[in-house]
């Protein structure tokens, strides 16, 4: 049997179940397309005052607790508490809290629901960062989540904690008025309306050390010289990001000279090449990061 019907046949990398073949396996290789999102024809017709997609009259009848980090990336970090530091109501203290704790009534549940697929698509990605990082023997693992998806999954993230003030600059709230300035809604609902300089940014440069850690540290972007927000910084298990969410400017800034739109990461840990490869559809070249252990 040859190596490319193998592969059709072997269970698809994106961790559907699916043979490969009837799922990402394409002509060209592996590619998992972006989830489809409609936070307008929802199916339900209302608005809650409360909810930051108030405006697409789609709302369900409640309000619903929204985690600040989806819980189903906090799982991956922690059975059921995590250590917080950072929020403005914890006045510089750090405190264990369990995953309820870390939720804010600023989503209606029926929105909330219809952002699942890129929760998952955001805990696959934190997942196969935290096992590419520590699998050492084997013939490696492969993991296959869209770009698309990722990127969006931190817009999500962006948005909680800001609507939420849970963006703070010395423990004084900023910028809580950027949802439509950034046109929150229109950027989750589709892949097209991501247009270069917005989009995910790997910040760390070549020959840089990766310090793998269970952790994720988030912080605001802000324009320069304003308290206004225009992305979000993330530390996730040691790999640095931006997520720049505005048509902004980027010279002169740390972004400058940081990859646009990875490809994928190489882990090159032991005996063992584990690879995370992210899809995209923007048309671009992508380039990968690679990461080898040392002794």
């Amino acid at each position: 049997m040859g190596q490319a019907r193998r592969r059709k046949l072997e269970p698809c990398i994106c961790g559907s179940g699916l043979p490969a073949g009837q799922c990402c396996w394409t002509a060209r290789g592996f590619h998992k397309k972006p989830a489809v999102l409609d936070l307008r024809n929802t199916g339900v017709t209302g608005s809650r005052d409360r909810c930051y997609m108030s405006r697409t009259g789609g709302c369900g009848t409640r309000v619903s607790g929204e985690h600040l980090i989806s819980e189903a990336v906090l799982k991956v970090i922690a059975d059921k508490e995590i250590e917080v530091s950072g929020m403005p109501w914890l006045k510089g203290q750090k405190k264990t809290l369990g995953f309820g704790a870390l939720t804010a009534n600023c989503l209606c549940s029926r929105h909330n629901s219809l952002l699942s697929p890129i929760d998952i698509a955001g805990a696959r990605f934190f997942e196969a960062i935290q096992k590419c990082g520590t699998n050492d023997c084997g013939r490696g693992l492969l993991f296959l989540i869209s770009g698309h998806d990722v990127e969006r999954w931190i817009l999500r993230s962006l948005t909680i904690f800001g609507v939420s003030g849970n963006f703070a600059i010395d423990g004084t709230v900023i910028d809580r008025d950027f949802v439509d300035r950034l046109h929150i809604i229109e950027l989750l609902e589709s892949v097209a309306n991501w247009k270069r300089p917005l989009g995910l940014y790997f910040t760390r440069s070549v020959g840089q050390q990766f310090m793998r850690a269970d952790n994720l540290q988030i912080a605001p972007l802000l324009k320069a010289g304003s308290e206004e927000l225009v992305g979000i910084a993330l530390d996730i298990q040691g790999l640095h990001f931006a997520l720049v969410a505005a048509d902004h400017d980027l010279a002169g800034t740390r972004l400058t000279h940081a990859l646009y739109r990875p490809a994928g990461f190489v882990f090159r840990i032991g005996a063992a090449i584990n690879r995370v490869f992210l899809s995209w559809e923007d048309g671009l070249r992508h380039e990968s990061v690679i990461m080898e252990w040392t002794q």
